[in-house]
Formats: structure tokens, sequence, C-alpha cells
């Protein structure tokens, strides 16, 4: 309420006598009538004013405030939910990149046991293909020296025979042949 502090200091303005403002009859002459009807006017304007017009400037200042304030709450309040929410996707965000990488790593340690599993297999494979090649050749072997001692067996009674011919009779060309056999084992 500036009004009434200032109102006191233009009062004695307005009611200095006359000597002050000027020479009787200028413009600055004072004339106490004017003066009493001036300050009833200004009174009774500044009455009307504090009893219609300050109220309602103030209660529109006041709800002005008041809806700024709210504003301004509404806004630390958002700005709080904001960062609730940035905070709960960055610990969403975080999470699935965690999960991401369990993923990526249960993946290779999956492809790790899947490549340790065929490479045993294919060693066993390639132990199981030996063994039936070592076999096979061993069986091959038998049969060949086999073949080969009856060709040799073959021969020698072929040779035998014709020498027994002209030199042995039957007995001594088999007990011959058994001795040669036997050498050969």
């Amino acid at each position: 309420m500036r009004i009434w502090r200032m109102a006191g200091p233009m009062a004695l303005l307005l009611l200095a006598p006359a000597p002050l403002w000027a020479a009787e009859g200028g413009v600055l002459s004072f004339n106490a009538g004017l003066a009493i009807w001036t300050w009833v006017l200004f009174l009774l304007t500044l009455g009307v004013l504090s009893w219609k017009a300050f109220p309602a400037i103030a209660k529109g200042l006041e709800t002005r405030q008041s809806n700024i304030q709210a504003a301004i709450d509404s806004a630390r309040i958002d700005r709080d939910e904001a960062r609730r929410l940035l905070d709960e996707h960055q610990r969403q965000l975080d999470q699935a990149r965690r999960e991401a990488k369990g993923i990526l790593q249960e993946g290779r340690e999956a492809g790790e046991r899947l490549r340790e599993e065929i490479l045993a297999e294919t060693r066993k494979e390639n132990e199981a293909m030996l063994e039936r090649a070592r076999r096979e050749l061993a069986r091959e072997k038998d049969d060949l020296l086999e073949s080969v001692r009856r060709e040799a067996v073959d021969l020698s009674l072929a040779a035998a025979e014709r020498l027994v011919r002209e030199t042995l009779d039957d007995d001594a060309n088999r007990r011959l042949v058994r001795e040669y056999i036997a050498e050969m084992e």
C-alpha cells in the first residue's frame, strides 16, 4: 500500500502556505477550497479504488502467483517423474545389455561345447577307421602270406616232383616237401 505512504507527503505539499507556491494570483497560487475538494476527491477515489479495484487486482495477482506456483510445482513433479522414468529406463537398458551379454556368452559356450563334441566324435571315428584299416591290412597280409605259401608249396611240389621222378619215390618226396615248408616258416 504504497499509495497511503505517498499520500502524507503529497498532502503536506498541497496544504503548504501560499508563499511556498507562488505569488498571489499566479499559476501556482494556492486556493484552499480547491485544495480541500481536490483532497476530498482524491481520498474518495482512493477509497473506491481500495474498496473495489485493489482487492480485485490483489486477487488477480494472488491467483496468478498461485497459478505460477502450481505450474512450478507441476514442472518439478514432472521433472522428478521424468528423472525417475529415465533412471528406470536406464536400469532396464542395463539389464537388457546384461541379458544380451549372458545370451551371447551362453551361445559361445554352447558353440565351444558343440565344437568339442564334434572334435571328440571325429577323433573317435578316425580311431575306429584306423583300427578297421589295421585289421583289414592284417587280414589281407595273412591272406597274402597264405596265398604265397600255397604257391610256394605248389611250386616246390612241382619242382620236387620233377626231381623225384628222376631220383626218389613218393614217401621221400613228401618228406622233402615237409622239411622245405618247415624251413620257410
